[in-house]
């Protein structure tokens, strides 16, 4: 976290006990900064708690002790002293965005995010602030405003591999597939040995149709780390959208090989065994799947597909009313219980559900046209 500490002009000296000399901030900074290179963590921390407690005016002492806490892992104590340093200089950008990654860090992200902006509002050209904005705004699944931050990130620094991955994946959520491949090109450039870099570039170019060139990456994956389990599971899904169902089926049951009790896994082999026509394949692994991890909505929706493949509409209506409780917003479920209802003679129940289903259905499309407005007034921010 230090890596990022950038230098603020302090001249201020403060008083020490008779017989001490005078230290500045610096020289301070520098003792401490000597402790932590020799693994002295909670020596650098008496140094800055001292040296605070002697000059309680210094917002810089209060930022650097708690940049050592957060270090330790104290994060409520180390937000106290972010707290403190704002309080005595409010345009301390420093300290604001220490405050904003220390409650991330702690899952505190709707306090956290306000002083990560305001930490981009007072030093508009720092790489660091913009990149871990974008970053935050990422996780909240706010992909415009993500986007718009790391476009600057990666403006004032483009070798930074971390904004390019992450612009990509903003970009990707967007839907503007085209942008987003350049941006993990640029990662992958930076850094060949990232694997997350790699798989995030992979799956792009899946989502862009492109499993041929997928597959080459998640293959230079495999190359360095064979155990990679994210990246074979990804080279097998493109190797179901390239229609090789065997060599699909192939990397799913590797990946059960190594690790048996990942239930995607379980899942992913059976979507290719049921488009291979082995139905009680298929509907064997996805009763596997679910034992594992009940919490996959798409592994009901397939089961209860598989079901009435099969003529049994009961556990088609379970199966798919299990994935429309997983997944509120599951249209392809509401609309196949639908008509599993339909045949088994519940035509108001069906109705409900058809009507549901094209609700959900007119939301998802309106929430997309959202975001696609608020991307282009994004863009013209730029």
């Amino acid at each position: 976290m230090r890596s990022i500490y950038a230098v603020v002009a302090v001249s201020a000296l403060f008083a020490r006990a008779p017989g001490e000399r005078v230290e500045s901030v610096e020289q301070v900074e520098a003792r401490a900064r000597a402790l932590i290179a020799k693994g002295d963590d909670a020596g650098a921390l008496a140094v800055y708690e001292k040296a605070a407690a002697q000059a309680p005016g210094s917002a810089r002492l209060q930022d650097d002790a708690g940049f050592v806490l957060a270090g330790l892992e104290r994060f409520p104590e180390a937000a106290a002293k972010f707290r403190r340093a704002i309080a005595l200089d409010p345009k301390f950008a420093l300290a604001r965005y220490h405050l904003g990654v220390t409650c991330w860090l702690s899952k505190e992200y709707l306090l956290g995010l306000p002083e990560l902006k305001a930490a981009v509002e007072l030093e508009p050209k720092s790489y660091e602030y913009r990149y871990h904005l974008g970053v935050a705004f990422n996780e909240l699944g706010r992909y415009p405003e993500a986007r718009d931050q790391l476009k600057a990130a990666t403006a004032l620094d483009p070798s930074g591999a971390d904004a390019w991955a992450n612009f990509g994946l903003a970009l990707q959520r967007l839907g503007d597939l085209p942008q987003a491949l350049n941006a993990y090109r640029r990662a992958v450039d930076l850094e060949p040995a990232n694997a997350a870099y790699r798989n995030g570039y992979g799956i792009t170019l899946v989502k862009a149709r492109q499993g041929g060139q997928a597959i080459e990456q998640f293959r230079k994956v495999l190359e360095a780390s064979p155990a990679d389990n994210t990246a074979r599971l990804n080279m097998g899904f493109a190797y179901l959208q390239n229609g090789d169902l065997e060599m699909a089926e192939r990397q799913f049951r590797d990946v059960i090989a190594r690790d048996p009790g990942l239930g995607i896994a379980h899942y992913d082999l059976a979507v290719a065994l049921k488009q291979k026509d082995d139905i009680e394949g298929a509907q064997a692994e996805l009763k596997k799947a679910i034992e594992l991890d009940p919490g996959i909505p798409e592994a009901h929706y397939t089961l209860g597909l598989v079901y009435w493949q099969a003529g049994d509409f009961d556990q088609t209506a379970a199966e798919m009313r299990l994935a429309i409780a997983l997944r509120p917003d599951y249209a392809e479920a509401y609309v196949t219980l639908g008509q599993a209802l339909r045949i088994k003679g519940d035509l108001e129940g069906s109705k409900a559900a058809f009507a549901q289903g094209a609700k959900v259905r007119a939301k998802a499309e309106e929430d997309e046209a959202d975001m696609l407005k608020k991307g282009m007034a994004g863009d013209k921010k730029q």
